[in-house]
């Protein structure tokens, strides 16, 4: 025979206050919401595949990224109830952010405007493009490997196409790849964008040089000619391809011109004999076959200079 038990008064009350405490104890359910949004360019049409990335305001926890479809819209749902900072990327166009509180069971709503990126302003992704692009064409160029160098150049200026600096030394390596036309090209459109690149033109009349463009050469040394005047070399090759058209005037005239700008210049002094012998301007002649022997008597050329002496003071005055 079962004993019945009877509880007291004070004992009911004892387990009806656990099964408070226990019921206290069970956890709330989570509450969540969603980021619902749009993202259109300044005329209104939707922007597609834009990077979307949340994160929580204070930057603790991972990001949660999403694309925005062909309507130019996302979603992302299951978010706790906490404020978010919600950035937009895609290249080409300017990063946006924007803040947002998401609450329990709603959906937060984000519709903003993406505008296009300024002419010849990168995106971040553009730019560590570029600087990769020129950094392997540096590695390239010091290693020798000229045809690669020229191909990242390339693709550098075809997110940089303003950038002075990277014309300039794509027609370096074109130089040195023995592409003169192209190294050309790339030398005027360097200084077209500074011309500060002065020197670029100067290779350019040495290029036209190489392929015996005389003319062409000249010309291009006129366009910077402060440079060339305060030059002994520049001056010489300005003679030379003066020389080299039968303009021996200013073949002399430049000759002369580097002689001063540097009294030791022995091969100008040779050079301005020679074409003063071809005018037969003899007492010239003298003089700067002269002056070539007391600069460099033991010279690759002094006994040149001392055959033409011989054979000037031979002739009948």
């Amino acid at each position: 025979m079962l004993t019945a038990f009877r509880l007291s008064a004070r004992s009911r009350l004892a387990l009806l206050s656990a099964a408070v405490v226990l019921l206290a104890a069970a956890p709330a359910l989570a509450q969540r919401g969603a980021i619902r949004g749009k993202i259109v360019d300044p005329d209104g049409n939707p922007v597609p595949d834009v990077a979307v990335s949340i994160v929580l305001a204070d930057g603790g926890g991972r990001p949660i990224s999403v694309t925005t479809n062909d309507r130019g819209e996302f979603l992302r749902a299951g978010l706790r109830v906490e404020t978010y900072r919600v950035s937009f990327e895609l290249d080409g166009w300017e990063p946006l952010q924007a803040m947002v509180s998401v609450s329990n069971g709603s959906q937060a709503i984000i519709n903003e405007t993406l505008n296009p990126l300024p002419e010849g302003v990168l995106s971040q992704a553009q730019a560590d493009a570029a600087d990769g692009y020129l950094q392997a064409a540096q590695m390239a160029f010091q290693d020798g490997n000229f045809e690669q160098a020229v191909s990242e150049f390339e693709r550098f200026l075809e997110l940089l196409p303003d950038s002075a600096g990277g014309w300039f030394n794509l027609a370096a390596a074109r130089e040195q790849a023995e592409d003169l036309p192209g190294a050309i090209e790339a030398y005027e459109r360097a200084y077209a964008l500074d011309a500060a690149m002065e020197d670029g033109i100067l290779a350019v009349a040495d290029l036209h040089s190489r392929q015996q463009n005389w003319e062409e050469a000249m010309a291009a040394m006129d366009r910077v000619r402060p440079l060339v005047e305060s030059n002994a070399v520049h001056l010489f090759n300005y003679g030379v391809f003066a020389a080299n058209l039968e303009r021996l005037d200013v073949a002399v005239d430049s000759y002369r011109k580097a002689t001063e700008v540097d009294p030791s210049f022995s091969t100008a002094f040779i050079q301005l004999g020679m074409v003063n012998v071809r005018l037969e301007e003899n007492e010239a002649a003298i003089a700067a076959f002269e002056s070539y022997l007391e600069v460099d008597p033991d010279g690759s050329q002094a006994e040149i200079a001392r055959d033409m002496l011989e054979a000037l003071r031979q002739q009948p005055g």
